[in-house]
């Protein structure tokens, strides 16, 4: 139990910082809604979109690799220095073929007037890509309140440039000649607060760098290449799941380029919401991810995956219903704060599949321990490309018939099919005894208390108080049935 306190106090300490950091980018998200316009809004999330294809390919599977080396070899530091210049290597070379295809990739990207948003974005993404294994060092040590530090001052440096940007800066004689002779397009202006944010959170991680000096292994990096290199293609394939809608939805769209820019801007919109249960994965993945390798090794490892699988389950299904019942009081807040939310909440009807898929993407992370503490990371890559082909098929499919409401069903089926062979290839080559059935339960019983109250607002449309009062019996009520469950197998568990 005190290996799963660990996990628990680890995971709160990267949850802190993830928490604060997303929920202050999360409320970022609202603040410009009323600095740049819908379309603007889409253009914004398209290249975020990007942005996460970009760092799978640049860091290559190394950050993971880095932690399964961390625990096979003696000589942390030689594992360090040999990860990261294998990541800084690629990073320089797509710098380079970002400045020379500049305007290229900008008119590929739809935004052919604009190839300063590529000179712009290149740099956010390098520096971004140098903070991955620095971070990946504090997170191997330990270190989660270091970590949890700089991860904060990195997403208050980028609020307070977007503040300065959009809010101060325009009301002065400089900032309105800066932006009539630079910006066209306000998007710049994140852009541009992301790089300063990420080159001073480069800097600040600058005592990790140290461990370079012990030079790059040649022989470790071979073996390290073979397990790297499937990592790189899970990832890329979990990414496509994740982003490609929005990359894609811009071109699939059947209206003019303005209105499909707005209809991404409302589908990125809602998507934020549903990145509340990314936050919480994220957070556990933080903590988890160097747990698990840790733990390889210990004969009860296979006991521990399961009780973490089940544990993960009540948290994911618990910020599921607390962000669903609670859509209308969401709803009424943002829409007093600005007019134009009234406009974005047109696809307020994606979150809980959303929510439920992110849910479904948590689980998988969990299944997937089994392939990369055996080493068999190929199983990984062609999980993630099965998946990668249906979130694809889909998204063309339903995408010019149904919109963004198609892309959200579309991630929500990947990441279900994802899940189920997953599992299936785990019972045949590492077999983890979860227990399905309260697992089942935990889903089933969210499901229904959610379904519950969309009926009686659906059919007896209860005020906001009267709802609000649902929606705290409903959470009230899921916790119960947790607290109930929990204390049922503590006895049986007992008494073996």
């Amino acid at each position: 139990m005190s290996l799963l306190k660990k996990l628990a106090s680890d995971t709160a300490a990267y949850g802190l910082s993830s928490i604060l950091a997303r929920l202050i980018n999360f409320l970022f998200g609202f603040l410009i809604i009323n600095y740049i316009s819908t379309a603007e809004y889409g253009i914004y999330g398209q290249f975020y979109a990007y942005a996460g294809f970009i760092l799978i390919l640049l860091t290559h599977g190394m950050e993971t690799t880095y932690f399964r080396f961390f625990n096979k070899y003696e000589d942390n530091k030689k594992v360090f220095a040999t990860t990261f210049f294998s990541i800084f290597f690629v990073s320089v070379l797509y710098v380079l073929i970002s400045i020379v295809f500049a305007p290229k990739i900008a008119s590929i990207a739809e935004q052919p007037e604009h190839k300063e948003f590529v000179y712009y974005f290149t740099c956010m993404m390098f520096f971004d890509v140098m903070t991955a294994l620095p971070f990946a060092s504090l997170r191997a040590k330990g270190k989660s309140a270091q970590f949890a530090l700089f991860k904060i001052i990195n997403i208050l440096i980028y609020i307070a440039l977007n503040i300065l940007f959009f809010i101060i800066l325009p009301k002065t004689t400089i900032g309105k000649s800066l932006n009539d002779m630079f910006f066209d397009n306000k998007v710049a202006y994140i852009f541009l607060a992301n790089v300063f944010a990420s080159f001073l959170t480069f800097v600040l991680l600058i005592k990790e760098l140290k461990q370079l000096k012990y030079g790059i292994d040649f022989n470790m990096y071979k073996k390290m290449l073979p397990y790297a290199l499937p990592i790189m293609l899970v990832g890329f394939a979990g990414m496509i799941n994740e982003m490609l809608d929005r990359a894609l939805m811009i071109k699939l769209l059947p209206f003019d380029h303005q209105t499909n820019n707005e209809q991404l801007g409302i589908y990125t919109f809602n998507y934020k919401f549903a990145m509340l249960m990314t936050l919480f994965l994220q957070a556990y993945r933080y903590a988890a991810e160097p747990f698990f390798f840790a733990q390889a090794k210990n004969k009860d490892s296979k006991r521990i995956y399961a009780e973490t699988m089940r544990i993960f389950v009540i948290g994911g299904c618990f910020i599921f219903l607390a962000i669903t019942l609670n859509i209308p009081i969401i709803q009424t807040i943002f829409v007093a704060y600005s007019a134009n939310a009234k406009v974005l909440f047109q696809g307020v009807h994606i979150i809980p599949i959303l929510l439920l898929a992110n849910l479904f993407l948590g689980i998988y992370f969990n299944v997937s321990t089994w392939y990369k503490v055996t080493d068999k990371t190929y199983f990984g890559a062609i999980i993630s490309v099965i998946g990668a082909l249906v979130t694809i098929v889909l998204n063309v499919i339903w995408v010019p018939t149904y919109g963004y409401t198609g892309a959200a069903w579309a991630t929500l089926i990947c990441y279900m099919v994802m899940v189920i062979i997953g599992y299936l290839l785990e019972l045949k080559y590492y077999p983890i005894s979860y227990d399905l059935g309260r697992i089942s339960f935990y889903i089933l019983i969210s499901g229904v208390i959610y379904g519950l109250i969309w009926y009686a607002d659906k059919h007896f449309a209860p005020d906001l108080v009267l709802h609000t009062t649902f929606a705290l019996m409903g959470m009230a009520s899921f916790l119960l049935c947790v607290f109930l469950s929990e204390k049922k197998l503590r006895k049986t568990v007992d008494k073996a």
